[in-house]
């Protein structure tokens, strides 16, 4: 992981725009799910969702990363 705020920052609105992408193939798998006529996509959609939650906690370890490198600089001073 860099440790420079604006590389971390440039990272986490890859993985929020990847995060948003993820969000939109569920809604989508989950608007032309047909159960009735046996089209289904719940594995699909279980995987979307679980790379959904991991892009959100390596967005989440970037803010983290963020703050700490903020509250080191500080304390510099």
């Amino acid at each position: 992981m860099p440790n420079s705020i604006p590389e971390l920052e440039a990272q986490m609105a890859l993985l929020e725009e990847e995060r948003r992408a993820c969000e939109a193939t569920v809604r989508h798998l989950c608007e032309t799910e047909r159960p009735d006529e046996g089209i289904c996509f719940a594995q699909e959609i279980h995987q979307a969702r679980q790379r959904k939650l991991q892009l959100e906690v390596q967005k989440e370890l970037r803010r983290v990363r963020i703050n700490r490198l903020r509250l080191d600089a500080n304390s510099m001073f």
